[in-house]
């Protein structure tokens, strides 16, 4: 099943506006809660403010476009909460409705879980002696830690010392881990020593996605 919050922000900005456009007459109608409603607003009044700022390529800062990106992230958030709450499976709100308001209609037949196509993004945190925290993110919105759809878990391959790998028989399986980060402790024979990863997204059904690009750290001792 497709995201209904587009991921663009242009049309993220005039899809939020339709929605919030239709949902505010009908509150007392679907029986929504005034308050939860005015959490979205506020959230909207952030969005359109920073949103404006950012939009402005020749006058915008870094710290412009990181302020759109926090309070376009907590609007979604805040959305896809309301959306869950009052309007996904409101008996009071018509299929009709949630097209007009750009929401996913059910069908009553379920959608195969997809197989992955994209990889994660893998940073290492090495500042704590014999550890290292694997941090990771899809590659197609590196700054959410939301993984893709369907997908269970970050599957992490590592191999310790000698040149980076080339091949997956080279590399031992870790584990799969459900949730960025990954904290992987060593012993203190491994200190001094490279180690390489390798990284994948595997869904529901065990099916796997591509690997990510060999990210490598030392074992500070």
């Amino acid at each position: 099943m497709a995201d209904y919050i587009p991921k663009n922000d242009a049309d993220f900005n005039v899809w939020q506006g339709n929605l919030v456009t239709i949902v505010e007459p009908n509150l007392s109608a679907w029986g929504i809660d005034s308050d939860d409603f005015a959490t979205v607003k506020s959230n909207q009044t952030a969005w359109a403010s920073t949103y404006a700022k950012a939009s402005n390529k020749q006058n915008r800062t870094a710290a412009d476009v990181l302020a759109k990106d926090e309070a376009g992230a907590n609007y979604k958030k805040t959305i896809r909460a309301f959306v869950a709450q009052w309007l996904a499976n409101n008996t009071k709100v018509t299929d009709a409705d949630r097209t007009r308001m750009g929401l996913t209609v059910k069908t009553g037949t379920r959608t195969a879980t997809p197989v992955p196509t994209t990889c994660p993004v893998g940073s290492i945190d090495f500042s704590v002696r014999l550890q290292h925290t694997i941090h990771y993110s899809d590659d197609s919105s590196a700054r959410s830690k939301a993984k893709p759809e369907g997908v269970h878990g970050c599957e992490i391959y590592m191999k310790i010392d000698g040149e980076a790998p080339k091949d997956i028989s080279e590399l031992s399986y870790v584990a799969t881990d459900t949730a960025s980060p990954y904290v992987l402790k060593f012993d203190g024979s491994k200190a001094g020593k490279m180690v390489y990863y390798w990284l994948r997204w595997v869904n529901t059904r065990g099916e796997t996605g591509p690997w990510s690009n060999t990210v490598n750290a030392m074992v500070v001792g």
